[in-house]
């Protein structure tokens, strides 16, 4: 990738797109690209899934002046309140009120709700990772969230970003999500690819959680085995805030998903939830940190996979527990289940603990399916391959049952136990 001429191609565009107070940050983040290059695997962090050779592929960017038709997703019975992106831009560049949620495209909401989105836009960001900061330095679209202090919701906000181009294009997104004070709110993020040919996404998402909101967001990944999809969400919790987060992964070729929770006052308390159902030669990276940096807050970690054919799924977990966060609660738990023999699993859990008064706990579990479960199923007249996909729905539904939204759940459900018989 010629990171001169889509850091020009950028420039261009910024200017008429943004405010001064976004672009100001684009020549730092791309100082830093040029200075360190992509990520391989001489870098612990990324130690198994080298980004180096995707981002160094050629792809085109894309024009968000360009608009183009797509087809929708039918959830024609989803209560949820629906926003699209197409190549990462918002297909209507408008903001809307609606069932307590402000939301709308991030280029108008710079200008409309400056107030908000120049407190917080990329002030969550770790800049010293290449992919962020390749958004930071490049990206021209987002979604702009927010609930105004004191609102519940009434219906779930879905947002469906969609890739569909003709070209090998280079798709990115910058959102912005926040969550006034004792607000409740649930966001659902859908993933989806219409695209036969390789692309890839390189989206960026900072979440805010003022005091007493209560938050629950789940992402799904659901795309072909040609493309790439990295993604970067940084969240940020107040006091008394919480946030449920669930990141699945059902398809893709490479998926590469950073999760990093930022517990910033006391009484905070973040449950992340991950499931990757793989098969083939999918390639899937989660990497998470958890930053305790004051007393009296809380995390809970479960993330889950089930392997088959040559997938690779990499879970690299790291709770930090600073001097001061003292009465920490933190746990963290990786399971995992291999189909068979070429499958390949790798695993870290980490807990770096600095503070004397906490209880924590970590660990990784890796094994099949239960033998003596399937032959009592069998023994009950239940077919070995229906035995099997009841065995691994039970064992995915500890996360799809975080979904809260009921036909979004049913949906994901669908998906995953087609994902079993394939």
């Amino acid at each position: 990738m010629n990171y001169r001429n889509i850091y020009d191609a950028a420039a261009n565009l910024s200017e008429s797109l943004f405010p001064y107070y976004i672009n100001s940050f684009r020549d730092r983040a791309f100082e830093k690209i040029k200075n360190s290059g992509f990520p391989n695997l001489k870098q612990e962090k990324y130690k198994y899934s080298s980004l180096a050779d995707i981002f160094e592929g050629e792809y085109v960017p894309v024009n968000p002046y360009e608009w183009k038709k797509y087809t929708e997703p039918d959830f024609s019975d989803s209560e949820a309140i629906k926003i699209y992106t197409v190549n990462g831009v918002c297909i209507n560049n408008e903001i809307k009120s609606e069932s307590g949620f402000i939301y709308g495209s991030l280029v108008l909401a710079s200008r409309e709700y400056e107030e908000i989105v120049e407190k917080y836009y990329n002030h969550l960001v770790d800049n010293t990772d290449l992919p962020s900061a390749m958004n930071i330095a490049t990206a021209l679209s987002g979604v702009f969230v927010t609930v105004n202090p004191g609102v519940e919701t009434t219906r779930p906000l879905m947002i469906i970003n969609i890739i569909d181009s003709e070209a090998n294009i280079l798709s990115q997104q910058h959102n912005l999500f926040v969550f006034g004070e004792n607000s409740v709110a649930e966001v659902i993020e859908y993933n989806i690819e219409i695209s036969d040919i390789p692309t890839l996404t390189n989206n960026l998402s900072e979440v805010v959680i003022e005091r007493n909101a209560q938050v629950n967001i789940v992402r799904v990944q659901d795309k072909g085995l040609l493309s790439r999809h990295v993604s970067s969400d940084y969240s940020r919790l107040y006091g008394g805030s919480s946030f449920d987060c669930s990141n699945i992964v059902l398809g893709g070729g490479l998926v590469r998903q950073n999760t990093e929770v930022h517990l910033a006052e006391k009484h905070c308390c973040s449950n992340l939830y991950g499931l990757v159902v793989a098969g083939d030669k999918q390639h899937v990276d989660n990497y998470t940190f958890i930053d305790h940096a004051m007393p009296e807050c809380q995390s809970n970690e479960l993330y889950k996979s089930i392997l088959n054919n040559k997938a690779v799924n990499v879970f690299n977990g790291r709770i930090l527990v600073r001097p001061d966060a003292q009465k920490t609660l933190a746990f963290q738990s990786n399971k995992n289940i291999l189909l068979n023999t070429g499958a390949k699993i790798y695993t870290k859990p980490q807990l770096e603990i600095y503070a004397d008064d906490v209880k924590c706990s970590h660990g990784a579990t890796v094994g099949q399916l239960n033998e003596e479960a399937l032959f009592y199923m069998q023994s009950r007249g239940i077919s070995k391959p229906a035995a099997q996909t009841l065995l691994m729905s039970g064992f995915a539904n500890e996360i799809l049952g975080k979904i809260k939204n009921p036909e979004f759940y049913e949906f994901i459900l669908s998906r995953v136990e087609q994902n079993f018989q394939d």
